[in-house]
């Protein structure tokens, strides 16, 4: 596992802000970033453990509570989803700055992520609406290796969490 801090803004449209120095300050950038990254093997004790893992570094980085257990559900669906239809090992990213958290996971196939319709006495198929449902915005990238989401941290909600909902919005 490594941690580490960076200032280098992320490029536009990249939703895991690519590769930094660690380190690196700019004047463009006043906020410094956090990284955090973890590879595990692709073994069900794993999601509990990246859970976990996921708390304590977000409790370190003085997230608040609300969009800190909405990182930690949608880490345990994206982990437990890498972990029964992806193959190789999984790999957890972790970057927050100014007001977004963004969740990368990645394995090594390359059947990307879809929502699925759950029956209602199914006991899956219900882990990417939630996480449709706690993110600003998620998505699958590098040929369906990564699947993504972003937690807004401070100002946003995403649609689902809105206290007013127009006719046309999702609701959760």
């Amino acid at each position: 596992m490594t941690t580490h801090r960076t200032a280098t803004p992320p490029r536009p449209g990249d939703d895991d802000g690519g590769a930094h120095v660690a380190g690196a300050a700019t004047a463009r950038c006043p906020l410094a970033s956090h990284v955090f990254e973890m590879a595990m093997e692709p073994v069900d004790v794993r999601v509990a453990q990246a859970r976990r893992t996921t708390a304590t570094v977000l409790k370190h980085w003085s997230l608040p509570e609300t969009p800190a257990e909405d990182a930690r559900l949608v880490v345990s669906e994206l982990v437990s989803n890498a972990i029964i239809h992806g193959s190789g090992d999984v790999r957890l990213r972790l970057r927050h700055d100014d007001h977004e958290l963004r969740i990368r996971v990645t394995d090594d196939s390359t059947a990307p992520a879809r929502r699925r319709r759950a029956s209602a006495d199914g006991l899956g198929g219900r882990g990417l609406h939630l996480v449709a449902c706690l993110s600003l915005r998620w998505g699958v990238a590098d040929g369906g290796r990564m699947t993504y989401a972003v937690i807004p941290t401070l100002t946003e909600a995403p649609p689902c969490r809105r206290t007013t909902q127009s006719s046309t919005e999702p609701t959760c």
